[in-house]
């Protein structure tokens, strides 16, 4: 349940940030997220300051620390905020697949963490906390192991790569940035089971039939979705040819309207027409990152 702010708290900070405030004082969400927010609502690092140093005198305890965690990460957050300034969180344009491109190459020249999760406030520290706990959750489910093959779509810079090959016979890192691959390769070059390809960002065409246990979507289907929704389902559709028998494929973040049902629904009408299984439907899962599951599974090997 959202906890309300106080006049005097939400006095200080933008109305955007209001909603996602409440639930990080409920303990919903983490001080990550919830500062990323106020830096999205507050649009650059000095306003972002200036909302920090007001909840700071006005804000409960919890509100104040997101000043203390805004100041142990200050070098990233600046960088983070240059995305921000400079509009590199939105992609516009007529073609908007061609402006997502254009995005993350000039994302990942200025602030390579914070363009693939701006919720690492740019620090690498963060990012690999997150990382790591959503491969143990990977883990977890029992979606790793080491006979294993994975696709990653939208590898960005290859964090999942590296954290996920010790764990998997192969994994392959798919991404529309030219820039986002060349960073992804620099980071994981001398990993054998791990390469990388540049794809076109429609469909998944360029991979053959049953090839894949385990396809992975962390924060990719949010930029699918924008750019179509028959482009998700086309994903969705050629995702389930790709796995083999009993393979998975997980979502996590399926779109960033804000309304987890219309994404439920919208799921469950692709799954069902790509002949896959919903098993886990817009849950919340992690700690660090607000980002929601979805696994859909293609039916186990015969016999």
């Amino acid at each position: 349940m959202p906890n309300p702010l106080t006049k005097a708290e939400a006095d200080s900070c933008p109305a955007a940030a209001h909603p996602v405030l409440m639930h990080y004082l409920a303990g919903e969400v983490s001080a990550e997220i919830a500062l990323m927010h106020l830096l999205l609502a507050a649009g650059t690092l000095q306003q972002l300051n200036a909302v920090l140093q007001q909840l700071g005198v006005v804000g409960r305890v919890p509100l104040a620390r997101l000043a203390q965690l805004g100041a142990d990460h200050a070098a990233g957050l600046a960088r983070a905020a240059r995305l921000v300034e400079a509009g590199l969180t939105e992609a516009h344009g007529d073609d908007r697949l061609a402006a997502v491109r254009e995005q993350y190459n000039n994302a990942v020249a200025a602030a390579p963490e914070a363009a693939v999760a701006l919720y690492s406030l740019g620090d690498p520290v963060i990012l690999e906390r997150a990382t790591t706990e959503l491969a143990g959750l990977l883990g977890n489910w029992g979606l790793l192991r080491a006979d294993r093959d994975a696709l990653d779509i939208g590898c960005g810079i290859g964090r999942l790569e590296k954290a996920l090959a010790p764990n998997l016979r192969s994994v392959v890192g798919i991404d529309l940035s030219p820039a986002m691959i060349a960073e992804a390769k620099r980071r994981c070059a001398g990993i054998a089971n791990v390469e990388f390809h540049l794809c076109g960002g429609r469909d998944l065409s360029q991979f053959s039939k049953a090839s894949f246990d385990l396809i992975l979507a962390v924060d990719s289907f949010p930029c699918i979705v924008a750019i179509g929704s028959e482009i998700a389902a086309r994903y969705i559709g050629d995702a389930a040819h790709m796995l083999k028998p009993g393979g998975t494929l997980a979502i996590f973040n399926y779109s960033y309207r804000g309304d987890i049902e219309a994404d439920r629904v919208e799921i469950a009408a692709f799954a069902k027409s790509a002949g896959l299984e919903v098993v886990r439907d817009g849950s919340r899962d992690l700690s660090l990152w607000d980002g929601t599951s979805f696994l859909l599974r293609t039916p186990p090997p015969r016999g």
